[in-house]
Order: C-alpha cells, then structure tokens, then sequence
C-alpha cells in the first residue's frame, strides 16, 4: 500500500510535507490523522479534510471544538491498543478490487540475501483457527523493519527453497 501525503504551512509560514497515518470519517465530517516528515519524534496531529476531484485529500481545515478534539483523541487510542502490541506482525495489503486486506505475517526469514514471509489475510470469523490459506513472498523492509513493499518471487528455485522452509516450520 502507497504511503499518502499533503502539504501545510506550519505557523512560521513554511511548507511542510505530512505524511497520512490514518483517515476516517465521523458524523458529517472526514478528518486526517497525520505527522510531519523529517521531525525526530514526530507527533501525531489531526485535521478534517474534503476529497478534491481526484479523490485524494484537498481542503484542509482545523478541528473547531473539544468534543471534536475528544473524539479524534478516541479513535487514536483506539488504533494504538488495537495496532501498537502486535504491529510487527501485522500489515496491510490492496486486493484487486481496491480493498485493504489486514494481514497476519506468519514467518519472516532471510535467505539468498534477500527477505521473506509467510502470510495470511486476517479473517476475524475464524479468530484462532489455523489460516486456511497461507501465502509466501519476498519483501522490502522499512527503516522500522515493516513491510514497506512485497517483491514476487521469480524463480522455481526460488519456490523450492521457500517451500523447504514451510516444510521445516510445518514439522516443528
């Protein structure tokens, strides 16, 4: 999944780059919330926003009031309980029809110089039932260790090894 940005002027009238953590909508507004790039701790802010002919994020205004404030608060404290224990082995991909699929990462290894996982598309009907679909593929790190990018895997040999390792785990 592409990462999301726009642009602000922060109070010293400066362009700012911001990149998009989270966007949802609540009652009759959307609001964004969001950190700007390249600050050491950066923290989470927030702001309602329209969509512009595009789709993608285009009038930006401030929260008005506490209550606004409070419920923007709720639903951060909401993704960091549900996201923050376990984001190592969780990430999100986009399937074909344009929906974000949670995924539950299985299995990381390295192997050849090159990264790998083993994955299952998070099904909450069958919380605590083995996946019944698992599937594998190389990745790009970011500088956290998420996964930033899936890579295919090119090459029977490729498929051999990967499937010598789910084997392996198969018969711990």
């Amino acid at each position: 999944m592409d990462e999301q940005f726009f642009k602000v002027l922060n109070d010293a009238g400066e362009e700012v780059l911001c990149r998009v953590i989270f966007t949802f909508d609540a009652e009759e507004y959307s609001y964004v919330l969001y950190t700007i790039e390249g600050e050491e701790n950066p923290e989470v802010s927030a702001l309602r926003f329209e969509l512009d002919d595009n789709g993608e994020i285009g009038e930006l205004s401030p929260l008005e009031t506490e209550e606004e404030w409070e419920m923007v608060q709720e639903v951060l404290n909401t993704l960091v309980d549900e996201f923050s224990d376990d984001q190592d082995n969780y990430m999100t991909i986009t399937n074909e029809a344009g929906e974000d699929l949670i995924c539950h990462i299985l299995h990381r290894f390295d192997a050849n110089g090159k990264s790998y996982l083993f994955y299952a598309i998070d099904d909450e009907d069958n919380e605590g039932e083995a996946p019944s679909e698992v599937f594998a593929s190389a990745y790009i790190a970011g500088d956290n260790g998420e996964v930033s990018e899936l890579l295919p895997i090119e090459s029977d040999e490729e498929w051999a090894m990967i499937e010598q390792v789910l084997a392996s785990l198969a018969e711990q």
